[in-house]
């Protein structure tokens, strides 16, 4: 199919622009004309390399730092239940004659029993605090893992993911988002429904 430039002086055959035939032989023409072809968008492609990478950042970000709090839960949890605390004094140890406690032994022995006590409530106090950690970061670390599992699932740049595997990851994102929030009660209340 030949097609004719604006001014009419060039003919496209298909391959190249020829000299239309409206010139005549002895008037060439200058310059072929130029044609921008329009490229049709790409709706596939990401929006931007860098809009690509501030989202995998964004991603990685809330699952690093949900992993680092339930390393730190694990840590406080293992400092309750592990660390050991002051050594109670023995009386034996302050009968020096083996006759037993004698006036200035019986002072000693309560001077260190009272340095015991005092040690031996700090060291509760401190097994207590490290519980409650342990407690606080494991609620709170699967929330920034399911946080950046939904960044995750709804990221527009991340086109190489097909919409099965997309609507498979939401649906685990939103099993772990029940199980952390309700304790699974809703899964179990949206599986008991056939049941009945």
């Amino acid at each position: 199919m030949n097609t004719l430039s604006e001014d009419g002086q060039w003919m496209y055959d298909g391959n190249n622009w020829v000299p239309s035939n409206q010139n005549g032989p002895g008037n060439p023409p200058s310059n072929p004309p130029i044609i921008r072809q329009k490229k049709p968008p790409n709706s596939g492609e990401r929006m931007s390399d860098v809009g690509w990478w501030i989202a995998q950042g964004v991603t990685q970000f809330f699952i690093l730092i949900g992993f680092i709090m339930l390393i730190m839960s694990a840590g406080y949890a293992h400092s309750a239940a592990y660390t050991e605390g002051p050594v109670q004094p023995d009386q034996n140890d302050y009968d020096v004659d083996a006759n037993g406690l004698e006036a200035g032994e019986i002072e000693n022995f309560t001077k260190d029993f009272e340095v015991y006590e005092d040690l031996q409530q700090q060291h509760l106090k401190d097994r207590n605090q490290d519980t409650g950690n342990a407690v606080y970061w494991s609620a709170v670390g699967p929330g920034f893992i399911v946080l950046g599992l939904l960044v995750f699932c709804l990221n527009d740049n991340s086109k190489e993911m097909s919409n099965s595997l997309r609507i498979t990851m939401m649906i685990g994102t939103l099993y772990l988002l029940s199980n952390m929030l309700f304790d699974g009660s809703a899964i179990n209340f949206i599986a008991g429904i056939g049941t009945n």
